[in-house]
């Protein structure tokens, strides 16, 4: 018999969907800003600025997804899963060394994913679920 409830999660089963869904969505995002790029109709002076909103949709997501499979302190797992995305994004940048590290940027990108996964996780907690089976009548 299954529980209707999720207190018995666990952080991973947590975060790891949450996570990953952050990470596909900013890495689709940004696969598409290349390929606008690559065609010439998202100009280089606009990359910057569109990673940042790519980095905060992925975030946003993320912490929307924490936020809907949390049992409590939602906000926190929703801040924790923008965190993730963007230290594993921050890890793969380092490890790839595609570029120097410029801390003020660095700095801004994080502020940015916590300030879009809290907004998701604020979206998750009060969005509320869509109740199944409504139309039976008991």
């Amino acid at each position: 018999m299954m529980r209707k409830t999720n207190e018995a999660r666990s952080p991973a089963g947590i975060l790891l969907p949450a996570v990953a869904a952050g990470m596909l969505t900013t890495l689709l995002l940004m696969l598409v800003g290349a390929v606008l790029m690559y065609r010439g109709m998202l100009p280089e002076y606009a990359v910057a600025s569109c990673a940042l909103v790519f980095l905060a949709v992925g975030s946003l997501l993320g912490g929307l997804c924490a936020a809907k499979r949390a049992a409590g302190r939602k906000l926190i797992w929703a801040m924790g899963a923008g965190l993730a995305v963007f230290l594993i994004l921050l890890l793969i940048g380092v490890l790839m060394q595609l570029q120097p590290v410029n801390p003020v940027r660095t700095a801004a990108s994080l502020l940015c994913a916590l300030a879009a996964s809290a907004l998701g996780g604020l979206v998750g907690v009060n969005v509320r679920k869509k109740k199944r089976y409504s139309h039976v009548k008991k």
